[in-house]
């Protein structure tokens, strides 16, 4: 495996780093893509990129990770072009350098949080693209944000006002001898515990029986509930990896556990959790596990496109 600098683009301003296999390998073997993970430099956060490439160049992929127009070392684009059709663009141009330069004619997209919304939109636009992974995509509507936030701090009263709280003599006697409010402790049961409870139990309701749009457009592809039901119109797969407790897994499986379903029986989506890991997959020992997942997914997928 060998590795070396690039320069590319309409505008020649885009600059990446391309893993080689270090033996011949087969023509029609999808090119990988790394899409900056939000403003990250290409190496990716804790790394993860250079680990990811260097892996699948040694499984014989050419794996191309570059900086996307005004992060790391690419320049801004001259055009002024809006982020969200210049990240598309840019990718797009990416995959032109490696079909130019090696001949490449099928391709996976990768990315972290916001590179996982880039390498999506991208593959709904070009067929050329067979398989997206996407690690810990991140961000959800006003409605969801206002959902999880109830149901954190609701989670934190009770946690507060626990068993374990309620055998605690000192406390008794703090309450019994007024040395707390009695009007907050009343105000924090009913509102941020009972209340809350009831108004994240109403929003889950909601969600279940919340009628899909009969179709997504490509400009919608903002959310995962958007990419998920545009999936299950296009003919692709997806690798979708989640840290184990991230708060946007249970989102997704909450407003789409029916799709989730479908695309699983369909086998367009693999769902993958990492264990003990946080965001970014700051461990050792998490980055070694969402390594052999991808690997390993990589291996079947390209099983099914023989």
């Amino acid at each position: 495996m060998r590795e070396k600098a690039v320069l590319f683009g309409k505008f020649n301003t885009l600059i990446g780093v391309v893993a080689e296999p270090g033996f011949p390998t087969q023509v029609d073997r999808p090119a990988v893509i790394l899409s900056n993970a939000g403003l990250i430099h290409r190496i990716g956060p804790n790394r993860i990129y250079v680990k990811l490439a260097r892996s699948l160049a040694a499984n014989g992929h050419i794996v191309l990770r570059f900086d996307l127009s005004g992060v790391g070392d690419s320049l801004p684009r001259p055009d002024h072009m809006p982020i969200e059709q210049f990240t598309i663009d840019d990718t797009l141009q990416a995959m032109e350098f490696l079909a130019e330069t090696y001949g490449s004619q099928r391709f996976i997209l990768m990315g972290h949080c916001a590179g996982a919304y880039h390498s999506f939109r991208t593959a709904a636009q070009d067929q050329r693209v067979t398989g997206v992974v996407m690690m810990n995509p991140d961000g959800g509507e006003v409605d969801w944000v206002e959902y999880d936030r109830n149901r954190k701090l609701a989670r934190y009263y009770e946690n507060y006002y626990s068993k374990k709280t309620l055998l605690d003599l000192n406390r008794w006697k703090r309450f019994f001898s007024r040395q707390v409010s009695y009007r907050n402790v009343i105000r924090n049961i009913v509102r941020n515990v009972l209340w809350n409870r009831i108004s994240t139990l109403i929003f889950r309701i909601k969600l279940r029986f919340r009628r899909p749009p009969p179709s997504v457009a490509d400009e919608q592809l903002f959310t995962m509930e958007s990419i998920l039901r545009k999936l299950l119109e296009l003919d692709k797969q997806v690798l979708l990896i989640y840290s184990e407790n991230a708060t946007s897994l249970e989102r997704i499986r909450t407003s789409t556990g029916k799709e989730l379903k479908q695309l699983n029986a369909a086998g367009k989506l693999d769902l993958a959790v990492i264990p003990g890991a946080d965001h970014v997959f700051s461990t050792l020992a998490s980055q070694a596990c969402l390594l052999q997942v991808i690997e390993q997914w990589f291996r079947e997928h390209l099983r099914t496109q023989e």
